[in-house]
């Protein structure tokens, strides 16, 4: 008779309530988990929203919301615009990436730390890699210029197609063969 009058007196509701209180200790309410969710985001759209309630105060204060918006676009295609650079004017490319090659690593050091910031990314590990990269690249700037001038040289409008592979064939192999393995198996195929 104790079992019984214990269930039909609420003990079965207390032994859930229990049990629900044990697992929740292991995994969260998924009912509170988005009742917590939609309070955070109501939150969030509430201080969006406090925000840009007020009208602007002038040109100044949209000038500066302006530019706080331009960086990262500024840098991104900042950063892009040096591939066609190179492209169209790799002599001046060279001279240039020669001369950041002279700044001091402190320099590079609060560049990574600058764009570092406004990606959020981890270019701070990898600044001594870019500047050893840019160093290489500088290194190796005259050669390829140097090999750009021969190649525009020998290869002139009336010359038969088929002449053209040698002369690459002979640059390509004036080139370091470790770095490239298509260029390497290729040399060797011709050669």
């Amino acid at each position: 008779m104790g079992l019984i009058s214990w269930v039909l007196g609420g003990g079965a509701k207390q032994a859930a309530a229990a049990v629900g209180q044990v697992a929740g200790v292991f995994k969260p309410n998924a009912e509170a988990s988005e009742t917590r969710g939609h309070a955070y985001d109501r939150a969030a759209l509430a201080q969006y929203t406090a925000e840009f309630a007020h009208p602007r105060r002038g040109w100044f204060d949209g000038l500066v919301d302006g530019l706080n918006r331009l960086v990262r676009p500024a840098i991104t295609f900042g950063l892009l615009g040096i591939l066609p650079a190179v492209v169209i004017w790799p002599e001046g490319a060279a001279i240039a990436f020669a001369a950041l090659a002279l700044l001091p690593a402190g320099y590079w050091a609060l560049v990574t730390v600058i764009i570092g910031f406004y990606f959020g990314g981890r270019m701070q590990l990898k600044a001594q890699d870019f500047q050893k990269s840019v160093q290489s690249a500088a290194n190796r700037a005259p050669e390829v210029i140097a090999n750009i001038e021969r190649l525009r040289s020998a290869l002139s409008p009336d010359e038969a197609a088929d002449d053209s592979p040698e002369l690459a064939l002979e640059l390509a192999q004036g080139l370091p063969q470790a770095e490239n393995a298509a260029v390497r198996d290729w040399a060797q195929e011709k050669g």
